[in-house]
């Protein structure tokens, strides 16, 4: 029998995730799709090219419709982890080199964070060699593509918006509460899309909500939560088929739509980020296409009492006396809270802080018919006062300008401009890897103090005259209350007399002190041990 020998082939030797090196995925998919390359896609896509070269996606950090103009997203938790010396990960791999971001600024900040401590960002389908001059090109020439797209698109999206609001359409479209949306483009039933003229038309039941909402609102009789509850008892839902809740009542009053308004960015607001933007100066209103649910008086009168419930304590805002909440203690700015006897409710104002033993000083008691009889006197006298100072009777200083003082303020805010924009060079410098640590941390501590120096001659300048507040404006109002003080109602007298007073400061002896809405601004009281937290605005 004829034996062959034996050929043993060894059994190929397996790679373990043990031997493999750990890495960071990302995946990202665009608010408007771009590409429409999934996140399934991308992670399957990765992990093939990580494992070619020895690599495994240890923890994945996913962002859904997240946009790539700003870091406002999970990738920053990536970024963390490569810069934890406690994590083995440093490299972050993403599907493109776009994934990481389109923003010039913020990838060059967020790339140098991951190379100074070693890491590295690595795309899976680009084949960069970052490590080398030609490599580093490539990559930042890949990225400036990606921004140049997302300005691209940025623009067009922007002309967009311009030409819908210019058409008096919301920028975005979308449905709106008390209104039947009927969108430009709609399917045609084979598959298609058929095109429409894109409008809003009133729906009566909506709408009819809305307006009594508004009429309540402006009467005080409801909040927004309140306004929520009832229409979500009614069974109406919001736009997004969710229950409706305060904050959602309040942006949607606020917006103006009811009233034939859109709510828009000013395009003259000096704003580096419209888009992020949460200061309400920079927004403006512009006259819409669609018709109103109520009148332009209707939302004045909303917007003023929207400014009056502001600044009106909440506590106030169901008023049982007219001056609930505007009593202050005198001696140590505390609210002033009510007394009562045995016989009669409200009976006088006294120190709320001293009641409860979070002060110590002379006693604060002074009966409200006292300081209410007061507020109604400083009325009578204010309203001889107006008439005086607009018969010329009662000169107004004018403000006066100090030209040195105008010249120096000019240098001084250059000054403090050059030193910030130094300390920005320095750090854009720093992040690129033109300087070193030890180098920008000098320069940045230098035009620090520079700008600080600047800043404190700027504030010990005395403050540039302005014209000076007046009570003149409130003429019709100080007559109008007069007229009906004994036949207005509590809630009524109060939104009146807050449009007018500040606060009325109560001190032994029957002291009461009006001070005016037009007052000069207190002093920031500075808060200490036995001292209330209470800043007079």
């Amino acid at each position: 029998m004829n034996t062959r020998p034996r050929v043993i082939i060894p059994a190929a030797q397996s790679v373990v995730a043990a031997e493999l090196i750990p890495v960071i995925g990302y995946a990202r998919v665009s608010t408007w799709r771009e590409e429409m390359i999934s996140i399934d896609i991308q992670k399957s896509v990765v992990e093939d090219a990580a494992a070619r070269r020895g690599r495994y996606v240890a923890e994945w950090i996913i962002d859904e419709d997240a946009t790539g103009r700003n870091f406002k997203r999970k990738v920053m938790r990536a970024i963390e982890i490569v810069e934890d010396h406690e994590r083995p990960e440093r490299e972050l791999w993403s599907w493109k080199f776009s994934r990481f971001g389109r923003n010039r600024h913020g990838v060059a900040i967020n790339l140098a964070r991951i190379e100074n401590v070693g890491g590295e960002l690595i795309s899976a389908t680009e084949d960069v060699d970052a490590k080398t001059a030609v490599g580093r090109f490539t990559r930042g020439m890949l990225l400036e593509v990606a921004a140049f797209e997302s300005d691209r698109a940025g623009e067009q999206w922007k002309e967009t918006h311009e030409l819908r609001r210019r058409l008096g359409l919301p920028a975005a479209g979308g449905r709106r509460f008390g209104y039947r949306w009927y969108p430009r483009r709609i399917p045609d039933g084979r598959g298609g899309w058929a095109v429409q003229e894109e409008r809003y038309e009133v729906l009566p039941n909506e709408a009819e909500l809305a307006v009594d909402a508004f009429q309540d609102y402006i009467k005080g009789k409801t909040g927004f939560g309140k306004i929520a509850e009832r229409w979500n008892d009614l069974g109406f839902l919001n736009t997004r088929g969710a229950p409706w809740q305060d904050q959602g009542v309040r942006g949607y009053m606020d917006s103006g739509f009811t009233a034939g308004l859109l709510y828009v960015h000013n395009p003259e607001a000096p704003c580096g980020d419209p888009a992020g933007c949460k200061n309400a100066e920079h927004y403006t209103y512009l006259a819409a296409e669609h018709e109103s649910v109520i009148n332009g008086d209707e939302w004045d009168n909303y917007r003023d009492m929207r400014t009056v419930r502001r600044n009106t304590p909440r506590r106030a805002l169901s008023p049982v006396y007219p001056l609930a909440g505007l009593v202050r203690c005198g001696l140590c700015g505390s609210a002033a809270m009510n007394h009562q006897t045995r016989r009669e409710r409200g009976y006088a104002y006294r120190c709320g802080a001293r009641a409860r033993r979070k002060v110590q000083h002379d006693a604060v008691w002074v009966r409200r018919t006292v300081v209410e009889g007061r507020v109604l006197e400083w009325l009578v006298d204010l309203r001889k006062e107006i008439d005086d100072i607009v018969a010329g009777k009662i000169a107004v200083p004018k403000p006066r300008r100090e030209p040195d003082f105008d010249k120096k303020r000019k240098k001084l805010q250059r000054e403090i401009e050059k030193a910030t924009a130094a300390m920005q060079r320095a750090f854009e410098a720093y992040t690129l890897g033109d300087v070193s640590r030890d180098v920008y941390l000098s320069t940045r501590a230098k035009h620090e103090d520079r700008r600080n120096e600047a800043q404190r001659q700027l504030d010990e300048l005395p403050s540039p005259d302005k014209e000076p507040p007046s009570p003149v404006p409130h003429r019709e109002t100080v007559i109008g209350l007069l007229a009906e003080w004994d036949t207005i109602s509590v809630h009524s007298k109060r939104v009146t007399l807050g449009r007018l007073i500040r606060r009325v400061e109560i001190r032994p002896d029957d002291d009461v002190t009006v001070v005016p809405v037009w007052a000069p601004a207190d002093p920031p009281l500075k808060k200490g041990p036995g001292r209330p937290s209470y800043r007079p605005e």
